[in-house]
């Protein structure tokens, strides 16, 4: 670790490329997958682990999510910043984050659903897509395919992906509010106070399901995860004066545990949570360099361990002699799936980076 950190800023501990922001974003991408591996195999998620640390108010994959959005603005908003051009700067965004996903919708749609619907071929091309396809825009959150994992506890074909419209919505944010800043660097603190507002107000405020006839859960998570976005941006605008050092580490954490017991984990992570992933994301460990080596994983894991794992319970799953929830659906040990969809995803996400995801960065 750099021995200089507890008198450096964040600006200088980030001018340069050695981080570990790589590894602590594929940390969290298998946050996700042991999250999802609760859900998909025993439905059950208050076994979770991150769920007791948080006083039953977050989920491993719920931090995870967090941590991808405060680390992103931090970086997406320095990209903007540098390059200053907004057609190199969108392409650099799509070719990111589109491709991958088009590959997985029309994999997924064409190939995978074929095989493992128990309908007909006939059957299941007859059944519209739209809904499942919409996701290529962004624009659905529909992820299910006609007769597919039928008898799983999830009949979802990825239950990760829903995030990524939420990014692209902060992708374009950063196109408004960088003229902005650039004048008025202050301006990020209402900014912040107005998502906060936001997010108070749909988690707190309004207790109806139904939000001018659409299901609050939407604002939730664009309030939610637009904050913890901000948060990066703010970091990344106030770089030189942020020092980072292990006392202020210390009360991070206290803070963070803290507001979570008293109050709510996202304003909790937003104020305390940032500190810690920049703390973290900025020092100078040598694992990170050997990782960086192997590429950056963190998005395929992301996007392909929600599928092997719903494979991995197809071909391991059984039927119990109880149901679950009232129906009888496919079950097995979830760390027994995590650690079989982990030697299955790590040499795709290796494949996915090195032969796809990498060649396409080169258009940038």
């Amino acid at each position: 670790m750099n021995n200089n950190s507890a008198a450096s800023t964040l600006g200088q501990l980030s001018q340069g490329k050695n981080n570990n922001l790589n590894l602590i974003r594929l940390i969290a991408a298998f946050m996700v997958m042991y999250m999802h591996s609760l859900a998909l195999c025993i439905a059950d998620q208050s076994k979770d682990i991150m769920y007791t640390l948080t006083f039953h108010k977050a989920l491993s994959g719920q931090v995870a999510v967090d941590i991808f959005f405060v680390i992103s603005g931090f970086l997406i908003y320095r990209s903007y910043d540098r390059g200053n051009n907004v057609w190199k700067y969108l392409k650099a965004r799509f070719l990111r984050i589109w491709p991958l996903l088009a590959l997985f919708i029309l994999l997924t749609a064409f190939i995978i659903g074929p095989m493992y619907t128990v309908y007909t071929r006939e059957e299941y091309f007859a059944v519209s897509m739209k809904d499942y396809l919409m996701n290529l825009l962004f624009a659905s959150s529909y992820t299910r395919l006609h007769g597919v994992f039928l008898s799983h506890i999830s009949k979802s074909i990825n239950g990760s992906i829903w995030t990524l419209r939420f990014e692209v919505i902060c992708y374009i944010m950063v196109l408004f509010v960088l003229p902005v800043f650039r004048r008025w660097k202050k301006g990020i603190f209402p900014f912040i106070l107005v998502i906060v507002a936001g997010y108070v107000f749909f988690t707190y405020g309004w207790t109806q399901e139904l939000f001018l006839g659409m299901s609050k859960e939407p604002f939730v998570n664009l309030f939610r995860l637009t904050l913890h976005f901000a948060m990066g941006i703010m970091y990344y605008l106030y770089r030189d004066e942020i020092k980072l050092d292990r006392k202020k580490l210390l009360i991070a954490l206290g803070v963070q545990i803290l507001i979570t017991f008293f109050f709510d984990f996202e304003i909790a992570f937003a104020l305390a949570g940032s500190y810690i992933i920049m703390y973290l994301g900025f020092q100078n460990y040598k694992i990170s360099r050997a990782y960086d080596k192997v590429g950056d994983l963190s998005y395929g894991v992301y996007i392909w361990s929600f599928l092997v794992q719903q494979l991995v319970v197809e071909y391991r799953g059984y039927f119990p002699e109880e149901n679950i929830n009232g129906f009888y659906v496919m079950t097995m040990d979830p760390y027994v799936n995590l650690a079989l969809s982990t030697l299955i995803v790590v040499p795709l996400a290796f494949v996915s980076w090195q032969c796809f995801e990498k060649q396409l960065l080169k258009l940038k």
